[in-house]
């Protein structure tokens, strides 16, 4: 359990968040990363569940696509895409499959 790592228990201890998380349903790679919907459908369960289950709570980087977002550069110098990194899509669709427990 996280709660051994940090000091105070759930109910006392410190509240802690997850700045910023999610995985993008489309656009460019970035290094090793792939967009995807089925890799997103893998990361929400797998990682975002995981993380909550720990007693962290999360910050999800976006609640919807922003296709109007230009396209921007990663710290590395390749191209970051921010537009689909929504849990919803623009038009208030599901991106992927509700499998969250």
């Amino acid at each position: 359990m996280l709660s051994k790592y940090v000091a105070g228990s759930a109910s006392s201890g410190p509240e802690l968040w997850v700045g910023e998380t999610g995985w993008p349903t489309t656009g460019s790679n970035y290094q090793t990363a792939v967009p995807g919907v089925d890799a997103a459908a893998i990361f929400w369960p797998n990682a975002i569940c995981s993380i909550l289950d720990w007693g962290v709570n999360v910050f999800s980087f976006e609640a919807f696509d922003e296709p109007w977002k230009p396209v921007s550069i990663g710290q590395d110098g390749s191209v970051a895409d921010e537009t689909h990194w929504g849990v919803w899509s623009a038009d208030r669709s599901s991106n992927t499959p509700e499998r969250t427990r």
